[in-house]
């Protein structure tokens, strides 16, 4: 029975992932379909319960109210409350998440299960039996990128490389809800696969990153850097021999679209110029305030033709919510950086580094709000939430008990 409810649930997901690009009137069937669950999680989170929140926690809320109050939230409300409804998200999963799972292994299946069904829900698309419903804001010509059930290929490698690095967490640490190894090691190899089909250089750099964090040894040894050092020969043969012999490899590496050379980073300077020149021309609410999405889209529409965000959290929010929206950015990322450092010596330690830092390289080089990437990160830092608070209630056992016996003899 519980296999047939899980294969349910993962059908039902697939679908509302996969029907996600659809359009809905001025919106997408990804929006419609959220909303309900937004709706859920507020009564659920805010509403019933009052509890303690972490720090990273209030400055995610903060960061969601933020797009409420813009300098352009007047003419475009609309874009300020869905921005609103998806900065809303993570925190208040994380807050429902931390509710209602009640054991460590039942986490361990849930964030083990949805890293698997990412990687494994590649297959009908690889083998032609589905094609992706995705949209790019640039299409290539030479060549096809993966993007499977997700509305483009960024999202389809900024999740398939989440989701391979939790499966390679899972199996470094040997993690006992594993089963059957070989075939994860397969499904791991393939996850690679996808990742290098998405020809996204975000997500080739998300992987390099969290591998790194996952790997780095607290103390070096002989055996380590040798094995480091084939480790690290393997990947840079197989990076050049992949730039000779395959030409839409070379062409996404040096940014080559269509038969032409693009500007460095695809535009990436020329966005970030944009949006710094919209922020530093603005009047002084709009320093603090920002200009809001549709304000800061179209005036890098007007710079480079072409209507997209900066494509770097730090100046898509410097365009979009002013100073406060970067204040409020960096709060959160110190703030999630200590909560992961202070529980440093917990097993989950490394993979809560490894996802922190790919977010930020995420961050640094595009930006947004990925719904399937909140999931993962929501389950992995309550994950490590939960080995801390078991950690201290062993903690506080072992004192009472070992007080009791020093009571005893000291009574004897």
């Amino acid at each position: 029975m519980k296999e047939i409810k899980l294969v349910f649930i993962y059908s039902i997901l697939f679908l509302l992932i996969y029907l996600g690009p659809v359009q809905i009137g001025p919106i997408t069937f990804s929006q419609v379909w959220k909303i309900p669950l937004f709706v859920f999680l507020v009564w659920q989170v805010i509403i019933i319960r009052n509890r303690k929140k972490p720090g990273f926690i209030k400055w995610s809320y903060a960061r969601a109210v933020k797009n409420l109050v813009t300098g352009g939230f007047s003419v475009s409300y609309f874009a300020g409350i869905i921005d609103f409804i998806r900065y809303m998200m993570f925190p208040l999963m994380y807050e429902f998440a931390s509710l209602k799972i009640r054991s460590l292994k039942a986490l361990d299946k849930m964030l083990l299960g949805f890293a698997q069904f990412i990687i494994i829900s590649g297959i009908p698309f690889t083998l032609n039996l589905l094609k992706s419903k995705a949209h790019d804001t640039v299409l290539y010509q030479d060549f096809d990128s993966y993007a499977g059930m997700f509305q483009n290929s960024h999202g389809a490698a900024i999740t398939t490389t989440t989701a391979v690095l939790i499966l390679l967490a899972y199996l470094k640490m040997k993690v006992e809800v594993i089963r059957f190894p070989k075939l994860n090691y397969a499904l791991l190899l393939f996850g690679i696969y996808l990742i290098y089909l998405t020809f996204i250089r975000t997500g080739y750099a998300m992987f390099c990153i969290g591998a790194l964090f996952l790997f780095m040894p607290k103390k070096f040894s002989v055996k380590q850097i040798i094995t480091a050092s084939l480790a690290l020969s393997v990947l840079v043969f197989g990076f050049f021999y992949l730039l000779e012999t395959n030409e839409a490899f070379y062409n996404r590496i040096f940014d080559i679209r269509n038969g032409k050379q693009t500007a460095a980073g695809s535009g990436r300077f020329l966005f970030w110029k944009a949006a710094f020149d919209l922020w530093f021309n603005g009047n002084i609410f709009e320093l603090f305030f920002g200009f809001g999405f549709d304000g800061l889209v179209d005036h890098i529409y007007k710079a480079v033709g072409l209507r997209v965000y900066a494509h770097n959290e730090f100046f898509t929010q410097l365009g979009q919510n002013g100073l406060l929206g970067v204040i409020f950015f960096i709060g959160y990322l110190v703030s999630l950086f200590k909560f992961i450092w202070e529980r440093r010596k917990r097993p989950s330690y490394r993979l809560g580094m490894a996802i922190f830092f790919l977010y930020v390289s995420l961050m640094m080089t595009q930006g947004g709000m990925w719904f399937e990437l909140d999931v993962f990160m929501v389950l992995v830092f309550v994950k490590l939430e939960f080995e801390n608070k078991m950690y201290k209630k062993a903690r506080e056992q072992w004192y009472y008990a070992h007080s009791e016996v020093q009571t005893t003899e000291n009574k004897s």
